[in-house]
């Protein structure tokens, strides 16, 4: 074991372990990616020093081209993994277009193995000793004889002129420390074998769909809106006779009645705070806006007039209310848009049109406001600003009604209604107008759409079953979530006949190869190494599967059979070599950097005949099914709103005729063929915020929208038929495999 990977950094409430790769908090396993480990592994160890950004891409990224947005996506997932607060932190401070520090108090400790022989040990027993030095903030076992450095090399070692005074102070405590160690140490292995029998016997979860109905009742249950706090749905329901308003938990238990009269309530809308909500009412003759608490008391009337005020929207921060009227307009189908204080005071017009304007919705950020206006002979979803000025259509190109537009919460997207074919269908688009992607598409009506307040769930009636009920599911319709745990799974590839899915997971410690039912059953472990096993993929018969091995700072591809036994290394150059691919003829396609930038290569099965594709910088290549063309990606020299972007390129297979096939903004990753080559899927990463997946024919025409999640999706493979896509994705709080269906 070099001495560097003995380390144990200690920050309250945390443990580093650099042997066992793992972070704990107060003894419980913190979920890390390992990016996200060895970031935090650079910082700790050099504690008090600003790491400058591209020293922390060199160390975590070796010989890797990434974006910054990687490593600020990273330094996000880590913070939210320690709990820290950008603006006041308490362990990685950002140092504004240089770097990152760690500022936390830590201690440092040594984990060593020892044979010693004692009347009550048998010779050659192990005992685990712990040393303390160095970089000590905080009271330690040996702190006393150890002077406090503001920094020291990594790894850190005990100076020659102190080994003296350590070796003295060892001899006094060795039989105290080594018995504490020895409980810590069997408290460890205790909980990590837990861990690992704890996954070995649970029982598979199968494959669920996110389409999920929370209502089912003979009534018409309309308009639902997700509680801030993500726990509550309310809606409005005449299944008491008149319509009122009523409240559910999210997997449609606990119905109560907030509203009871002899009129009709509708379109609840809670306030930001979740303490209210907003709704409109006719039992005062016409209809009004109302406000109440959130169990249903103090139900106070806002408005006062004798026109239709309806369909009332909170600001972000609570304190004013959008709202459209008739009130001004002798028209009674010219509603217009108003804004009012939250108590109803002060109602202002800020939309005056001759023609039908409604729906307002605050943007997160309370700048923008969307609307739905019928003056162009259609119904349209605009934009404006908060004070009316600025208006814009979002969705000029279509002749159908569109409607309901609601922001999502993170303000990157817009769900809203289009009437297809006769029924109502949800749509999401991007937050200018761009990127539509249809999430309904069946012979019933589906309506009204709200957030959930992470972005990752719609829910919306729908007359599916012959009645409105309320339904929920993903931003992108229903998918299938294959994997359910508490770790990581990892680079999915799907076997040739369709029956299973290959990916990594390191729910048993490391990143190791399963494979799991494409029904979410028969889950298996393939490889249990002491490395990190990565990206597999299924040769072409599917007997064997390639994927990556990470050890001593160095990647290289491996093939095994299918059930993991027979793992042979087939690369054996120091340079990283990862991305395998199966020809179709056997051969495997694979990126190196072994000529000192990142190319293309080629090889045989068992590793002969290595031969290289490419001389320009590339990587991620993915063979088409028909063995006639490479696509990858590569950065292009073309600037695109002042940058320059990863985009994905196709090549022939003998190198010739490269050419790219995206030109927009945000960099592109992880191309993957469809099986008749017809078309490419690939993740498009927005500024490390969020990615999503987008399909494009292999000419590089017809771009389109395959998910909307607010987080991150990667990784797609096609299944052998092309019907299905399964992804990486982190929506759910973990990265998870993904099924989504394509046609």
């Amino acid at each position: 074991m070099s001495p560097a990977e003995n380390h144990l950094y200690e920050f309250e409430p945390f443990v580093l372990d650099v042997r066992g790769r793992i972070l704990l908090n107060n003894g419980v396993t913190v979920r890390l990616t390992p990016r996200a480990f060895q970031i935090l592994l650079v910082l700790v160890r050099r504690a008090s020093e600003v790491v400058g950004k591209d020293q922390l891409m060199k160390e975590v990224w070796p010989d890797i081209f990434v974006e910054e947005a990687n490593l600020s996506r990273n330094i996000y997932e880590l913070r939210k993994a320690l709990g820290d607060d950008p603006a006041d932190p308490r362990y990685i401070e950002t140092i504004p277009k240089v770097g990152y520090r760690f500022i936390a108090p830590m201690k440092l400790s040594v984990v060593e193995a020892a044979p010693i022989a004692s009347s009550g040990m048998e010779s050659g027993s192990t005992v685990i000793e712990k040393h303390t030095f160095a970089r000590v903030i905080t009271e330690t076992t040996e702190g006393t004889d150890l002077p406090v450095y503001s920094a020291a090399p990594s790894p850190i070692e005990v100076p020659a002129l102190m080994q003296p005074a350590v070796a003295r102070r060892r001899k006094q405590v060795r039989l105290a420390v080594a018995t504490v160690a020895v409980v810590l140490l069997a408290v460890a292995l205790g909980a990590l074998l837990y861990r690992k029998y704890a996954h070995a016997s649970a029982p598979v979860t199968r494959a669920k769909s996110t389409l999920m109905r929370l209502t089912n009742d003979n009534a018409q249950d309309i308009t639902p809106s997700w509680s801030p706090d993500g726990s509550k749905i309310a809606f409005a329901s005449n299944r008491d006779g008149k319509t009122e308003i009523y409240m559910m938990n999210t997997d449609g238990s606990n119905v109560s009645r907030l509203t009871n009269n002899l009129a009709d309530d509708g379109s609840p809308r809670w306030s930001p705070d979740g303490r209210r909500i907003l709704f409109h009412s006719n039992r005062d003759g016409n209809w009004e806006i109302y406000v109440m608490n959130a169990d249903g008391s103090n139900q106070a009337r806002l408005t006062m007039n004798h026109a239709d005020d309806r369909g009332a929207s909170w600001s972000p921060d609570g304190s004013r209310i959008l709202f459209s009227s008739n009130r001004d307009n002798s028209n009674p189908y010219n509603f217009d848009i108003y804004v009012m204080n939250a108590d109803g005071s002060n109602p202002k017009r800020i939309v005056d049109d001759p023609e039908y304007d409604a729906d307002p919705n605050w943007s997160p950020d309370g700048q923008k406001i969307l609307f739905v206006t019928a003056r162009n002979s259609n119904y349209d979803v605009y934009e404006m600003n908060a004070d009316g000025t600025g208006q814009r259509n979002l969705t000029p190109d279509s002749n159908r009604a569109d409607i309901w537009p609601v922001w999502s919460p993170d303000g990157y997207n817009i769900a809203f209604v289009r009437n297809t074919d006769g029924k109502e269908q949800i749509i999401v688009m991007d937050a200018d107008g761009g990127n539509l992607l249809r999430v309904t598409n069946n012979a019933a009506n589906n309506s009204a759409p709200a957030w959930s307040p992470d972005g990752s769930m719609l829910v919306f009636p729908t007359d599916r079953e012959g009645n409105w009920e309320i339904y929920t599911m993903s931003v992108e319709g229903e998918l299938s979530r294959l994997t359910k745990d508490a770790a990581d799974d990892l680079t999915p590839d799907w076997s040739p006949d369709g029956s299973k899915i290959a990916f990594s997971s390191n729910r048993a410690g490391k990143q190791h190869i399963y494979t799991i039912d494409t029904d979410g059953s028969a889950l298996s472990q393939i490889t249990n190494g002491s490395a990190d096993d990565t990206e597999p993929a299924w040769s072409p018969d599917g007997k064997r599967i390639a994927f990556v091995r990470s050890q001593d700072r160095n990647q290289n591809i491996y093939v095994m059979n299918a059930d993991g036994s027979q793992q042979k290394r087939i690369t054996t150059d120091a340079a990283i070599d990862m991305y395998p691919k199966w020809l179709p003829d056997g051969r495997i396609v694979f990126t190196s950097n072994r000529a000192g930038q990142r190319e293309i290569y080629l090889m045989d099965g068992d590793g002969s005949n290595v031969t290289r594709l490419t001389t320009i910088g590339v990587r991620q290549a993915a063979w088409s099914r028909d063995g006639k063309r490479v696509a990858f990606v590569r950065r292009d020299a073309e600037q695109l709103a002042g940058s320059s972007w990863i985009q994905v390129f196709v090549m022939e297979a003998d190198g010739s005729n490269i050419r790219m096939i995206t030109r927009t903004s945000n960099s592109k990753f992880d191309p993957c063929w469809s099986p008749d080559s017809s078309t490419i899927s690939f993740t498009v990463e927005k500024l490390g915020r969020m990615a999503n997946l987008f399909q494009v024919d292999s000419d590089g025409g017809n771009l389109r929208r395959l998910t909307a999640g607010p987080r991150f999706d990667d990784r797609p493979v096609y299944s052998p038929d092309g019907s299905k896509l399964a992804f990486v994705s982190n929506r759910d709080g973990n990265a998870e495999i993904y099924v989504l269906t394509l046609r």
